[in-house]
């Protein structure tokens, strides 16, 4: 039996009519449907899977009508409209369009919004439904008693809901009114107006609020304001509530332009109730281009007392702050290699236990690149002039030195032949290093007030470089044998009543064996007749050239014992220093291991060891364990990890402990959730303020998708206790468990 045949649809487009009497359309408009009615020159009605295109716009619904007069297209059952070009659709009942204004309503909306490609990076994809939507122009909409979310679930776990609802895409940005913020059916923040953007651009409004608990402060909630001011500056302000101590007002003004840059910072809490003072905060920082070769720069800090961070900020690199910087430097640079500078320095001093270091009012200092000259030689020259002041001087200081008022100049030219080769280098090197001192008053009794110290000192630095393929463990291997010779003389010099400015002595490590000095700055120049030897070997995987090992072991060798020392330094009695050894093993590809070893001969005893194992199987999947020795100072032990838990749910954490102290130095415990498009972090955290002080913060921040974060962020802290933290982003698609979703 023969199937009916469907009726055949008519589609009508500019200026055809497929032989029905109809009015002619608006260019570049398409009618299509099962049936079309028309009446010249007023209306067309189309029924049954009605469709109207017309350049982006595309209406679809069971039946439709578009009066030409108008350019109004109306339609009911199942209306759908898109603007293919914005990326944007919605759904409805029964609603209206002018076609060209772009203005009109539909009933009942259920919208999508996807961007094109070209805006992807500038616009956020989002949906929602409510009790109506407008049109209000390209681009632009209008809810009532509607919804929205970049979550791309269909039953969405989070959404903004408001009895007004804009939404403006040209722009990027929503307005809503009467606003509240729904997190799996209950309401976590609420509203009578704000704003936010839908897209990654810059937006005045309020900021997500900040949320967290520590021992000092109690409750404590911030609420900061942005203002995009322009594009290139911005400031705002925040609101800080902390329940234990007042009300905190605070500001920040950031600003770039082609030739400078910089921000302005500043706190303010009045009657601190725990303090019983006022407390305050001042920051500011600015650079500046003045031209091809001249730039200077700003940078102060102060804070009203030495407790400020200890007792306000849940930051412990904030809270182990010793002094804060106040200068300003101008630099000159020129393309022939001449540079210089002239610094005014000084330090507000926060830690009870440091002093405070002198002040640099001023420092002028005059350099040199490098200078290629005949033959190889290779020319540098530094010279420096500083007048030290300190608000103690006359008085007794630190080493049983008194502090002292004093100028300094030092004239550092040297000459070196750099020859580096393939498989062997060789570099002598002679500098003289020119010092005069005009003090107010000697740093030790019978000391000189005026002193004059000239030091040559001669370097010479060699090194080789074997190889040789080796077959071990299966495999094929190349491995390396780097021996190195440093050697370096310096003539004595009276050295003991020169004030200790700006100079300490040098960490003990690789580094200071192959440096000249074994002092960091101008004051102490230690006479040298001493050789450095050391030997590297390394073992790299002859298929891919991956270094697998790295094994280094060095130590120095006095001719002659330093007599040159600092006024708290032992004398040097052995002729032989500690031998130091380090170690890089990559295990796996997934697990390293490195270490430092410094072991004194004589006594058979190891001064430092520091060993750690990191094993990173992926993101968001480490493992980290460390331990440090400082013989009769300092041992402690530490694990760091971030690792899945279950479906969703990721731990991190690190525990560290002072062995000799027998108790807990830092602690911290996290759970992170990721919901796909939202993330949940909560982090505690304790750490040790002193040997009898802890502070306990507690951190809870959600992230939802394209709207932003609430409460206080722990990333800054994860990342420096946990070396290959990976921060979970909320996002459609999760990697961290080996599942993927769309949208």
């Amino acid at each position: 039996m023969a199937q009916p045949q469907e009726p055949p649809r008519i589609r009508l487009s500019t200026d055809t009519a497929s032989g029905v009497e109809i009015p002619l359309l608006p260019q570049g408009t398409i009618v299509e449907a099962d049936e079309i009615r028309g009446e010249r020159g007023a209306a067309v009605e189309a029924v049954g899977n009605a469709i109207l295109v017309r350049d982006n716009i595309r209406i679809q619904g069971d039946r439709l009508r578009f009066d030409e007069l108008t350019d109004e297209a109306s339609g009911e059952g199942n209306l759908f409209i898109q603007d293919t070009a914005k990326g944007f659709q919605v759904e409805g009942p029964r609603g209206r369009l002018y076609v060209t204004a772009k203005e009109g309503e539909i009933e009942q909306p259920v919208y999508r919004y996807d961007p094109p490609e070209n805006v992807k990076e500038q616009s956020r994809a989002g949906h929602g439904a409510g009790e109506k939507l407008f049109f209000e122009g390209e681009n632009r909409y209008r809810l009532l008693n509607g919804t929205w979310t970049s979550c791309a679930a269909p039953d969405p776990a989070w959404y903004v809901r408001a009895d007004e609802l804009k939404l403006d895409y040209d722009r990027n940005q929503a307005q809503a009114r009467n606003m509240a913020l729904v997190f799996h059916g209950a309401t976590i923040l609420a509203a009578p107006y704000a704003e936010f953007p839908l897209g990654r651009e810059r937006k005045s409004g309020f900021l997500t609020p900040s949320v967290g608990m520590s021992t000092n402060s109690g409750f404590d909630v911030a609420v900061p304001y942005y203002f995009n001011l322009a594009p290139n500056y911005d400031a705002t302000l925040t609101t800080r509530a902390i329940a234990r101590r007042g009300l905190q007002l605070g500001g920040e003004y950031r600003y770039l332009t082609p030739s400078y840059q910089g921000q302005i910072r500043a706190e303010v809490l009045p009657d601190d109730r725990e303090a019983e003072r006022n407390r305050a905060l001042a920051s500011f920082q600015h650079q500046q281009s003045l031209g091809p070769e001249w730039s200077y720069g700003l940078d102060f800090n102060r804070v009203s007392d030495k407790d400020y961070f200890n007792d306000l900020s849940n930051r412990i690199e904030l809270s182990s702050t010793a002094h804060l910087v106040q200068q300003g430097v101008l630099n000159y640079q020129n393309s022939s290699g001449w540079g210089g500078s002239l610094l005014m320095q000084q330090y507000q001093t926060i830690d009870r236990e440091v002093s405070e270091p002198y002040r640099r009012l001023p420092e002028f200092s005059l350099w040199h690149q490098p200078v290629e000259l005949p033959g190889g030689l290779e020319f540098k020259l530094r010279t420096l002039y500083t007048q030290f002041r300190h608000d103690d001087a006359g008085q007794r200081g630190d080493y049983g030195m008194n502090w002292v008022d004093g100028d300094r100049a030092v004239l550092n030219p040297s000459i070196s032949l750099p020859i580096y080769r393939s498989w062997w280098h060789f570099e002598p090197s002679l500098q003289w290093h020119y010092t005069s001192y005009d003090l107010d008053q000697p740093a030790l009794a019978g000391g000189r007030t005026s002193i004059d110290r000239s030091v040559p000192i001669a370097s010479l630095d060699m090194g080789l470089a074997f190889e040789r393929d080796a077959s071990f463990f299966g495999r094929d291997w190349l491995q390396t044998l780097e021996p190195r010779i440093y050697y370096v003389k310096t003539p004595y010099r009276r050295q003991d009543d020169i004030p200790l400015f700006d100079t300490a002595r040098f960490g003990y490590g690789f580094a200071q064996i192959f440096y000249p000095n074994r002092y960091v700055g101008d004051d102490r120049i230690s006479d040298a007749d001493q050789v450095t030897v050391a030997a590297t070997t390394r073992l790299l995987e002859s298929d891919t050239g991956w270094e697998r090992l790295r094994l280094t072991l060095g130590q120095r060798y006095y001719f002659e014992t330093p007599e040159v020392l600092m006024p708290d330094e032992s004398p040097i009695v052995d002729r032989r220093t500690d031998v130091l050894g380090e170690a890089d093993v990559h295990l796996t590809r997934r697990m390293q291991f490195k270490s430092f070893w410094q072991y004194n001969t004589s006594e058979d005893l190891t001064q430092r060891f520091n060993a750690g194992v990191r094993y990173q199987a992926g993101f968001a999947r480490v493992l980290n364990l460390d331990y440090r020795y400082t013989r009769d100072l300092l041992e402690d032990v530490g694990i760091g990890a971030q690792w899945p838990l279950a479906r969703g749910w990721v731990g991190v954490g690190r525990l560290s402990r002072s062995i000799l102290e027998e108790r807990l130095t830092e602690a911290i415990l996290g759970l992170e959730y990721d919901g796909g498009c939202w993330v949940l972090r909560t982090v505690f955290h304790r750490y040790a303020l002193s040997e009898n002080d802890n502070n306990t913060a507690f951190f809870v921040q959600l992230e939802l998708t394209g709207l932003g974060s609430l409460g206080s962020s722990p990333e800054t802290l994860l990342r420096r206790s946990v070396p290959g933290y990976g921060k979970i982003s909320p996002t459609a698609t999760s990697t961290l468990f080996g599942s993927a979703g769309g949208m």
